[in-house]
C-alpha cells in the first residue's frame, strides 16, 4: 500500500482578466500587409490568424495567457468551399442567362435579389459559425470553448430581428438584440462549463429612447444648420436658371457633405450612451458556472475607443485594423470582472467535434470581428 500523498484539487478561484501588450504588432501588421500585397490578398486568412494569435496570447486570466490554435489553412478552406458552393454556382448561373438571353434580362434582376435574401438570411448563420470557430480555437489552461447550438437558429432568428427593427424604425432594437443576446450566451461553453443569460429587455428603452430622439433632433438640426448656411441662401435666393452649373454642384456637394460630417460625428456619438448601456446590462444578465459577469463601460470611454479606431483607420488607409482590434479587445479585458468564485478544476474538456474548416461565410459577407 502506497504511503504517497494524494493531491489534493484546487480551492474555487476568482478568476481575473488583464491584458498586457506584447511587441511585435507593429512587425506583424508591415509584414501581413507586404506579403498581402505579394499574394494578391490571399495571405490575409495567414495574416488575421497571426494578428488573432499575437491578441489572444495578451489576454491572462489569472497570470495564464490565452492560446488561439487556429491556422490559416482553416479559414483559406473555409472560403474556398463557401465560393464554391455558393458563389461559383451563381456566377455561372448568371453568366449562362447574360449569354442565352441578353445582359437586360429580367433573370438577372431575380438572381441579384437572390444574392440580396441570401445575404440577409444567412448573415447570422455567419455570425454565429464565426463566433464557434473562433471559441473552438481559443484555449485556456488547454480547455477550449464552443457553441452548442444550431447556426440556422440564430440565423433565421437574427433575419427575423432584422424585420421587426426595419419595421419598428428602430424601436425593437432593445428586445431583439437581447433576445440574440441570449441565444447564443446560452449555447456557450467553456469545457463543459455553461455560460447563461437571463434579463429582459426593458431596462434597456429609457436610454434607447433618449439616444433615439435626440438622434433625431441632431439629424433635424443638422439639416436646419445646413440649409441656413449663407452660401445655400445665397443659391436659392437667386436666378436659378442662371446659376453657374459648377457653382451650384459645388454648393450641393458642400452641403452634403456638410451634412454627413455632422450626423456621421454626432449621431455615433449620441448612440454610444445606448451602447455603453446594454454592455453593462448584458454583461449582468450573464453568468459563467453561475457565476455573475459585471462590465465597467461608461459612454465616455465608448466614445474615447470608437474616436481612436475611427482616427486610425481614416490616417492608416485601413492598415491598422490590427491596432483597432487589439484596442477592441484591451478595453472590454480591462473592464470585465467575474464577481464570485469558480472551481476551475472541475471543468472538463468540451466533447463537441471541432469543425474542419474556418469561417468562410463570415468572411465572404465580411461580418465584423477579429
Amino acid at each position: 500500500m502506497s504511503d504517497a500523498p494524494t493531491q489534493s484539487p484546487h480551492p474555487p478561484e476568482r478568476l481575473n482578466f488583464t491584458y498586457v501588450p506584447r511587441k511585435g504588432l507593429l512587425k506583424l501588421t508591415i509584414v501581413n500587409l507586404l506579403l498581402s500585397i505579394i499574394t494578391f490578398s490571399l495571405y490575409r486568412f495567414w495574416a488575421k490568424t497571426n494578428v488573432r494569435k499575437h491578441i489572444w496570447s495578451c489576454v491572462h486570466i489569472n497570470g495564464e495567457p490565452l492560446e488561439y490554435t487556429g491556422t490559416g489553412k482553416e479559414l483559406f478552406l473555409g472560403a474556398l468551399a463557401v465560393f464554391a458552393c455558393l458563389f461559383l454556382p451563381i456566377i455561372i448561373l448568371g453568366a449562362a442567362i447574360s449569354l442565352v438571353y441578353g445582359p437586360d434580362s429580367p433573370a438577372l434582376v431575380m438572381i441579384q435579389f437572390f444574392v440580396i435574401i441570401v445575404i440577409y438570411v444567412f448573415w447570422g448563420f455567419a455570425v454565429y459559425k464565426a463566433r464557434k470557430y473562433q471559441l473552438s480555437r481559443t484555449h485556456w489552461r488547454g480547455i477550449r470553448g464552443t457553441l452548442v447550438g444550431s447556426a440556422m437558429t440564430y440565423s433565421l432568428l437574427f433575419f427575423g430581428s432584422l424585420l421587426a427593427k426595419s419595421m419598428s424604425i428602430g424601436w425593437a432594437t432593445p428586445v431583439m438584440n437581447t433576445v440574440l443576446q441570449e441565444q447564443i450566451t446560452n449555447d456557450m461553453r467553456f469545457g463543459d462549463a455553461a455560460f447563461k443569460f437571463k434579463g429582459r429587455a426593458g431596462p434597456l428603452y429609457p436610454t434607447y429612447a433618449l439616444c433615439w430622439l435626440l438622434s433625431l433632433g441632431g439629424i433635424i438640426a443638422a439639416i436646419v444648420l445646413v440649409a441656413s448656411s449663407q452660401s445655400i441662401r445665397d443659391l436659392f435666393n437667386s436666378d436659378m436658371a442662371g446659376t453657374d452649373p459648377e457653382r451650384l454642384a459645388i454648393y450641393v456637394t458642400v452641403a452634403i457633405v456638410a451634412f454627413f460630417l455632422l450626423t456621421l460625428l454626432l449621431i455615433p456619438m449620441l448612440w454610444s450612451i445606448y451602447i455603453a448601456k446594454e454592455l453593462r446590462t448584458f454583461a449582468n444578465y450573464t453568468r459563467f458556472d453561475g457565476v455573475p459577469f459585471s462590465l465597467d463601460a461608461s459612454a465616455g470611454a465608448v466614445i474615447w475607443l470608437a474616436v481612436i479606431n475611427i482616427l486610425i483607420l481614416i490616417f492608416t488607409l485601413g492598415i491598422g485594423w490590427p491596432y483597432i482590434n487589439q484596442r477592441t479587445v484591451k478595453f472590454v479585458v480591462d473592464r470585465i470582472s467575474l464577481d464570485g468564485l469558480v472551481d476551475v478544476d472541475r471543468i472538463q474538456q468540451s466533447q463537441v467535434p471541432l469543425d474542419k474548416r474556418g469561417e468562410g461565410l463570415a468572411d465572404a459577407f465580411d461580418v465584423g470581428g477579429l
